[in-house]
């Protein structure tokens, strides 16, 4: 009986001094408005020499919804430069006994090619867990070892808003007279500095007892609201090439030797090249024909290949191949066009309709694209090059209006800003006839031009089939039992402007409504603002409007001949910081025509929070005045 309890007092014991992760542990503050805490996260690299490094994660997270079941899943990403090893990953219960720990054998291992990727030698190391029940927690680790020293691991212990940390530190161990650079956001302290033997320091951050943020309506994104390291070598090395990142003309002259030597034509395409020039002596015209050509004798394929991805296919290839990444295709059109006498510049950027812009201050390697940039006498042309279909010197919301670094004429980086598109280069212009009948059926003709980034999210439409374009029209327009007529969807290139233009018919039921000897009509047909701004009582942080646009809308109404307006319609004003709205009536008494001129402007921009309510207001006043009706009464 004695060595019994002995042997459940050991049991008893191991139980639970085991236990690791209870969810009882959590202070109530951070799993107040959590959907996850970090319960634990280790970030440690060293810096073996100019061009290795090994780096060390252990992390371990308590999740308590299916919203933050992303983080169940274990998903790392290598490749020939990052080598990957000593994964261990383990899930505990809401107690903090284990319940699964993972067998290396149950980690999948597959290549990270993305659709239409077809070089990349990138690979993934994954696993998911199923069936495992609200709150759990996942504790993993493994280490990195990195040839090359070009990128150092981010400190961001929140990641996404609804997280909570309990407790993280970043450890980076570079020799004494090493220059690690960093940028401190959101007032992340100051790292603490400790020598270490063997002529060596470690710099340590350490955070905790951060509680969940919510990313709110319209704000800046989570990087406005937490608090983070941007870090970044100066001096590095990637498969044999050194660079300094410690500013932006030597990270350029980096960039350049990548490229240099790699602008070789064959004697056909010269020739090529020859016989378009010939006879032209503008830049610009002999500009835009060499970029055609490139679009018409090309395809985009990415390539995750050549010194870390970042060395482009040399002109040669992309001929020989037909293909290429933003690298090679922008490199190939340089190539082309340096033939040509015409001089251009390469341009490494961030593209993304909605990602934050680089930071000015402080080199890094955030860019993820490449342009090219021709200079004019009196502006520049700018030229994306991955796409087979994108107008001349038009760069849509891929890459507009955000700082780049580009490569200048001496091999150096400078960094130069891409343009921005003001309301009026955005604009869709609309005009409208409607015919009414004494019953309230309308047969309306619509003609639509859009330009700019309006234009950019609709162009294609134009070189689509009947049907699919049949099938956009009916699942766009907004308006209620409807028989859409004949159609024309027409892009126009022809300017430097280029636009598109949507012209439709269609027959409308009961466009006005009856009541007695009264119709009533709503004389904003098409262009409506559905919905408002969530209502936010308590607004912490700032809010924006990315771009600018326009919308002007003149709709040409034609009344039934025994029937007038019953009152006068009044015209209507809005300007407020974040846009100007307005309603313009006017009546031809000689043929019965009412003609309504409603224009939008949306001003781009970043409001504090103090202002959250009145820009509400402002949309709200819009869907009010966008559903205002008319009243029409008969002439006896």
């Amino acid at each position: 009986m004695k060595n019994i309890l002995s042997l459940l007092l050991v049991l008893f014991s191991v139980s639970v001094f085991g236990q690791k992760y209870p969810v009882t542990d959590i202070p109530a503050d951070l799993k107040k408005g959590a959907n996850a805490v970090v319960r634990k996260s280790l970030q440690k690299i060293e810096l073996t020499d100019i061009e290795s490094a090994s780096y060390i994660e252990e992390k371990a997270i308590t999740i308590f919804n299916k919203d933050a079941f992303g983080f169940a899943v274990f998903q790392e990403v290598y490749d020939k430069l990052t080598k990957i090893k000593g994964i261990n990953i383990t899930y505990y219960d809401v107690d903090g006994e284990v319940i699964k720990k993972v067998r290396n054998s149950e980690i999948q291992d597959y290549s990270y090619v993305s659709s239409g990727a077809m070089h990349d030698d990138s690979r993934v190391k994954y696993f998911q867990p199923e069936g495992l029940d609200y709150p759990f927690t996942i504790e993993y680790s493994y280490e990195y070892d990195y040839k090359s020293t070009m990128w150092f691991p981010q400190f961001v212990p929140q990641v996404t808003e609804d997280l909570a940390v309990e407790s993280a530190t970043y450890v980076a161990v570079v020799p004494d007279d090493y220059d690690l650079r960093y940028k401190l956001l959101n007032d992340l302290s100051e790292p603490t500095i400790n020598d270490l033997a063997n002529d060596k320091k470690e710099i340590l951050w350490e955070i905790s007892n951060l509680k969940p943020v919510s990313v709110e309506y319209a704000s800046l994104g989570i990087t406005a609201l937490v608090p983070y390291a941007v870090i970044s070598p100066s001096t590095f090395q990637m498969e044999g090439y050194a660079g300094d990142m410690s500013s932006w003309e030597s990270f350029g002259q980096w960039q350049s030797m990548l490229i240099k030597g790699r602008d070789g034509l064959t004697d056909e395409v010269k020739a090529d090249v020859d016989q378009l020039v010939s006879g032209k002596t503008d830049p610009r015209e002999k500009t835009k024909l060499i970029y055609e050509y490139m679009q018409k004798n090309t395809r985009y394929v990415s390539i995750q290949l050549g010194i870390g991805g970042y060395q482009p296919f040399s002109a040669n290839e992309v001929i020989n191949t037909g293909y290429g990444d933003c690298k090679a295709l922008t490199n190939y059109t340089y190539s082309l066009l340096k033939y040509a006498g015409i001089k251009s510049n390469y341009v490494v950027i961030r593209a993304g309709a909605r990602e934050e812009d680089v930071f000015t201050d402080f080199p890094n390697a955030r860019f993820n694209h490449v342009i090219l940039s021709v200079p004019m006498e009196k502006d520049t042309v700018w030229l994306e090059c991955t796409s087979q279909v994108m107008p001349f010197n038009f760069l849509g919301d891929f890459t507009d209006n955000r700082h780049a670094l580009m490569i200048t004429d001496e091999g150096k980086g400078t960094i130069v800003k891409t343009p921005k598109y003001s309301a009026e280069e955005n604009a869709q212009i609309r005009k409208v006839n409607i015919a009414i009948d004494a019953e309230g059926n309308a047969e309306v003709n619509s003609e639509t031009v859009f330009k700019g980034l309006q234009y950019d999210g609709k162009f294609y439409r134009a070189r689509e089939s009947q049907e699919e374009q049949r099938k956009y029209l009916l699942n766009t327009i907004d308006i209620p039992s409807f028989e859409l007529g004949t159609f024309e969807l027409v892009e126009d290139r022809s300017t430097e402007t280029p636009q598109y233009t949507e012209t439709i018919e269609l027959s409308i039921r009961k466009f006005g409504s009856t009541s007695g000897k009264r119709m009533f009509i709503t004389p904003n047909i098409m262009t409506k603002v559905s919905d408002s701004p969530p209502k936010d009582e308590n607004r912490k942080s700032s809010f924006r409007q990315r771009r600018s646009y326009i919308d002007i809308d003149t709709v040409s109404i034609s009344l039934p001949e025994s029937m007038r307006l019953e009152f006068q319609a009044e015209d209507v004003s809005i300007n407020t910081d974040f846009g100007d709205y307005s309603i313009r009536y006017s009546f031809d008494y000689e043929n019965n025509v009412l003609t309504y001129i409603r224009k939008m402007v949306y001003k781009e921009g970043v409001f504090e929070a103090d202002m959250y309510d009145a820009y509400r207001d402002f949309y709200r006043d819009i869907i009010r005045q966008d559903k205002a009706k008319l009243v029409l009464i008969g002439n006896t």
